[in-house]
């Protein structure tokens, strides 16, 4: 860990707080000081102790809501969330082939479908580090490094917040609030399993501790959780494309042998199904603390610390990596059958060619550790209340390939010194000669960040309808991270897998002001000011104002305008080498026609190496954002919130070889005839006969989004003298429109509503939750229903047009068994309803938006003392 001046500057204040803590503590009650310096402030605005009800769209989840749906993790909660359940929320579940796909054991969030770089993820209220891999070029907050068992509610704010909370809130903003205030102890034991014959057992085990004193408190949360893995041969999963594996010999193409009878083109290439082997869930152990402590030195001053640490180990699974090698006809190790097949000609030392897989599957275990400190100071100056805190997180990522990942020149040198079969998939090879070529490839990353905030709230003046309150604020932040895979995975040496690394840091401070302006008696003006300004490439400011009309007691009239922008990701600036390949059309009207020479002319196209790196030069994205919305409350017990909303996002930042390759056209960019006459810059290279064959290039701001739609949410409550009390609710999001651009010159692309791109994410125009939650005396019950509208069924459909829509449900029931004791059954996906099929994607569903877990159940024992 890098011990910098902006890291000693924290360390001295977090100690400083200590001290004046300690000097003047004295016995002031614990419950009067917490009402004193606990000023009420929700998610959305930074004004304390000012009326904000039904002024921004923020929903709330308690920790008793995601236990009974019978979440197991935060990023389960996630993707069913309706506001989340679109392009950019990932789950650990994804591939692992390559460098694009998300880091193993890792999950993100994402709202509106605008990027899991685009939605802020809070803890407490303040920043935590960001993952230090990227998922592609998306940096995101692994939200598996949060601890579900510790957690208190979760506020998801759903439109823009980047005047509130800075640059990374275009689309709204994920709080994730932890246990406090706890006194006394509580022990809970799950286990949890499939009703499959597969194991899929999931165990967990939580204590909380709460420690109160006349001025103090507190509570500790400490977790340990353990799962097994889920494969799709574990499930009748229905694949819709399977691979193949052939041998060309004297230019024919044959079947091995392996696969008997199962053959494709007339015995030509034996089916390969690759999909099979993929996993569906992947296994884990996970443990995770938290620590939250309030020390009222007097009846003006409070202090309070926080720290979070999360360690997640586990698995991530993917099929075996496919290669292509030519083997020389004299090579010991060919089986005979071969031998006679080349030998048909009269031959049979000509070269064979072998389209084939490796013998095992690729696994990549992964090592994950986040903590997280803040200690910090508040109180009343005044009529005014104060806060400032420093705080220090870190993340740190280790992956290594333990199998199925082998080194291209150590595979080539061992077939051709015949120490390596690669007939019959590799399978008649030792398991010694199989470990001999695995590349473990270990890549390693961290991420930190360092921030010390401080705000002053309060009322500034009178109006005739009111008072006029304000917050005044700041934050310095210090923002580091690190990937660094290995050399192999950057030169792609490792079959089946690319790598790129990324190194930066950048220093950032922000200014910002909010006001509460009272126009009228029953109508307030909320208007947000904030300046950021970041080292590597310069500041912005984005303004918010809202207004909220309280028409009666119990309804208000809400509607938002803000601007937003999102600094670019400390990994696209710091990018390090990414290796590939392009190509371009040749021929007139083409317009890269002038990078075509001889070769181009005959063939109509050129193939060519590409470089990747991080451009420094990128500006911000930009954004903008409208709601409006109402909030009613019709009667006591029944409450209606409906939104409209609509983001304009552009500039975003994204690689694009068009860009570079225009540039070169133009004459703005290098074209040479070696690479290193491009002294490091983005251009092309040309051979002698004037054919393009090397391009360097980068990200640039490129792409625009724009997408509307609608939130609405209701919740009724019904008492009844001899049944109970139920609570029915329902929560959906409307899409009414998702349209991206991808470059400037692009066509514009209606994404709704459909599966689209290489990886086939769903943009679902309706998403819903709707159940019942019962109690009654000792019992609980709840019972609860997830919908996905039907889709289209994506860029690689053969034979289906639509993805049906999909219905699942899920239950509890609870009883306390005695005095502090508790049991809970939930079940998830009640009904055991299958994935609707797609032909897109090549594992038969849609499982950016649907899965194949099947039936699972868990049970818990809660114990309070």
């Amino acid at each position: 860990m890098k011990v910098s001046v902006f890291g000693c500057a924290i360390t001295g204040l977090a100690f400083s707080t200590v001290q004046l803590a300690m000097a003047n503590a004295t016995e002031a009650s614990a419950a009067e000081a917490e009402s004193k310096f606990e000023k009420i402030q929700v998610t959305g605005s930074r004004l304390k102790g000012v009326d904000m009800e039904g002024a921004n769209p923020l929903q709330t989840f308690d920790k008793d809501e995601l236990v009974k749906r019978g979440y197991e993790t935060i990023a389960e909660f996630l993707k069913d969330l309706p506001q989340a359940a679109s392009a950019g929320t990932f789950t650990e579940t994804g591939g692992v082939g390559g460098a694009d796909g998300a880091p193993a054991g890792a999950s993100g969030v994402s709202l509106r479908g605008l990027g899991s770089s685009a939605t802020l993820v809070l803890v407490n209220g303040r920043r935590v580090a960001v993952d230090s891999f990227s998922n592609g070029s998306d940096s995101f907050v692994n939200v598996n490094a949060i601890p579900m068992a510790a957690i208190e509610r979760i506020d998801v704010l759903t439109d823009g917040a980047s005047s509130i909370y800075g640059s990374d809130a275009i689309a709204g903003v994920i709080n994730f609030i932890l246990r406090k205030d706890f006194v006394g102890h509580e022990v809970s034991v799950q286990y949890g399993n499939d009703t499959s014959d597969h194991d899929a057992s999931r165990v967990g085990v939580t204590y909380v501790g709460g420690f109160q004193s006349d001025n103090s408190n507190t509570t500790l949360v400490i977790d340990f959780a353990k799962r097994n893995e889920i494969f799709n041969s574990d499930r009748p999963v229905n694949v819709t494309y399977t691979s193949y594996t052939e041998m060309v010999v004297d230019g024919n193409y044959y079947a091995e042998e392996w696969c008997g009878d199962d053959t494709r083109w007339g015995g030509e290439a034996c089916n390969y199904d690759y999909v099979i082997q993929r996993a569906i869930q992947p296994d884990f152990d996970n443990i995770g603390t938290t620590l939250n402590h309030v020390w009222q030195i007097d009846n003006d001053m409070a202090f309070f610390t926080e720290a979070m640490y999360q360690k997640n180990t586990g698995h991530a699974y993917e099929a075996p990596a496919g290669y292509t090698v030519t083997v020389p006809g004299d090579l010991v190790l060919i089986p005979d059958y071969v031998r006679e097949i080349n030998g048909l000609d009269g031959d049979d030392t000509d070269n064979i060619r072998v389209r084939t897989r490796m013998p095992e599957r690729r696994v990549q275990e992964y090592d994950t550790e986040s903590f997280r400190v803040l200690a910090g100071l508040r109180g009343d100056w005044g009529d005014w209340g104060w806060e400032t805190a420093a705080s220090y997180g870190k993340s740190t990522n280790e992956i290594t390939h333990v199998a199925g990942y082998m080194n291209r020149s150590l595979l080539s040198a061992a077939i051709a010194e015949g120490e390596f079969n690669p007939f019959n998939l590799g399978q008649d090879n030792s398991a010694d000669a199989i470990a001999a070529l695995r590349d473990p490839a270990v890549r390693s990353g961290d991420s930190e960040v360092m921030s010390l905030d401080g705000n002053l709230s309060g009322d500034l003046f009178e109006m005739g309808s009111g008072v006029v309150s304000a917050v005044f604020g700041g934050e310095l932040r210090r923002e580091e991270i690190a990937d660094y895979p290995a050399p192999s995975a950057v030169m792609d040496e490792v079959i089946g897998l690319g790598a790129s690394d990324a190194a930066a840091d950048r220093t950032q401070y922000a200014l910002y002001g909010e006001f509460n302006l009272p126009l009228f008696e029953r109508l307030d003006l909320i208007a947000a000011l904030r300046y950021d300004h970041y080292s590597d490439f310069g500041g912005d400011l984005n303004p918010k104002v809202s207004l909220r009309y309280k028409a009666t007691d119990d309804l208000v009239l809400r509607a938002s305008w803000s601007t937003g922008f999102r600094a670019p990701s400390l990994s696209q600036l710091g990018a390090g080498t990414s290796l590939g390949s392009q190509y371009v059309n040749c021929g007139l009207g083409e317009p890269f026609n002038a990078l075509c020479g001889e070769n181009g002319a005959l063939d109509g196209e050129l193939e060519f190496d590409q470089e990747t790196i991080g451009n420094q030069g990128l500006d911000a994205e930009k954004s903008e954002a409208f709601n409006a919305g109402i909030s009613w409350n019709l009667t006591d017990a029944w409450q209606l919130t409906i939104d409209y909303w609509r983001y304009d996002h552009r500039d975003i930042v994204d690689i694009d070889a068009s860009t570079t390759l225009k540039a070169c056209v133009d004459g703005s960019a290098p074209v040479v005839g070696t690479v290193a006459e491009l002294n490091g810059d983005f251009g092309c290279v040309v051979d002698g006969a004037g054919d393009i064959s090397f391009l360097r290039t980068g990200y640039f701001n490129v792409g625009s989004q724009t997408t509307d739609g609608l939130d609405y949410r209701m919740n009724y409550r019904v008492d009844t003298a001899g049944a109970g009390e139920f609570q029915f609710y329902v929560s959906g999001t409307e899409t009414f429109s998702f349209e991206r651009r991808v470059t400037p010159d692009a066509e514009v692309e209606d994404l709704l509503g459909r599966l689209a791109g290489a990886n086939e994410i769903a943009r679902p125009e309706r998403v819903l939750d709707a159940g019942t939650d019962w109690s009654f005396g000792d019992w609980t019950a709840s019972l609860s229903a997830h919908y996905i509208s039907d889709m289209g069924d994506g860029d690689f459909k053969f034979d289906n047009d639509t993805v049906d829509s999909w219905l699942t449900f899920s239950a509890s029931v609870g009883v306390t068994l005695m005095e502090n004791h508790s049991l809970l059954l939930s079940v998830r996906n009640l009904t055991d309803e299958e994935p609707p099929y797609a032909s897109s994607p090549t594992n038969g569903y849609a499982s950016s938006a649907h899965d194949w877990l099947g039936q699972r159940w868990n049970l818990r024992y809660n114990l309070r003392f």
